[in-house]
């Protein structure tokens, strides 16, 4: 069985750690695309071909869709951060042995950004993806500054990805950035624990997602 992310019983060995071939590093997060997690039958939404997701073929019917499928760009994102969730703790003290903290989860990892110089008609249409995130039934797939996706990786089927689930998204009133600073409006989201154990770095085979992923006419 499994008791929160260890196996018991243990396996017979230490799992082996596979070396590093290429290092791996995600630019900095652009814009991002919204979609439901789960399309209205349940099954899950996905690009289910290595192909599919690397092509401006696959994701253009998503953008067009009319139904639990479609897909919808956000404008660009800036001063993006993301706080990687600590370490969930019990103890210390005389509580536990030696006064020693136990580890007991982790947290949720926390985005925030800015959208600067964006209509308010077009945040007050992005407010309504905060229901969609309290449904829990929202994902996203990253785009940084070179126009690589991030998205999660199925972990049996290595060909099919999936919108990255998230939680608590939302998005600001306006603030007047006066003389000093450009008007503005916080967007901030919750990864849940664990989020990035299937993360997969895409390299678009024709498209920038930055540039190319726009609304249908």
């Amino acid at each position: 069985m499994i008791t929160g992310n260890c196996a018991c019983p243990a396996d017979e060995s230490l799992p082996e750690i596979p070396g590093v071939v290429c290092a791996e590093n995600f630019g900095q997060i652009q814009k991002v695309a919204f979609q439901r997690l789960r399309k209205d039958d349940g099954t899950r939404n996905s690009f289910v071909t290595a192909a599919g997701i690397q092509l401006l073929a696959s994701w253009t019917p998503k953008l067009a869709a009319a139904d639990s499928t479609k897909i919808v760009v956000s404008p660009y994102i800036q001063a993006p951060t993301n706080e990687p969730g600590a370490a969930r703790t019990f103890g210390g003290g005389n509580e536990t042995l030696g006064g020693i903290e136990e580890i007991i989860g982790r947290e949720p990892s926390a985005f925030t950004g800015a959208l600067r110089r964006i209509p308010q008609s077009v945040i007050k249409i992005m407010k309504a993806l905060q229901c969609e995130a309290a449904a829990g039934n929202l994902g996203i797939y990253l785009f940084d500054e070179f126009g690589a996706i991030e998205a999660e990786q199925d972990p049996t089927v290595a060909t099919t990805f999936y919108p990255i689930p998230v939680r608590s998204l939302f998005i600001s009133d306006k603030g007047h950035g006066g003389l000093e600073a450009p008007d503005s409006n916080t967007i901030q989201w919750m990864f849940m624990p664990n989020y990035s154990d299937n993360l997969k770095i895409i390299i678009p085979t024709d498209f920038n997602p930055l540039t190319d992923l726009v609304p249908a006419p």
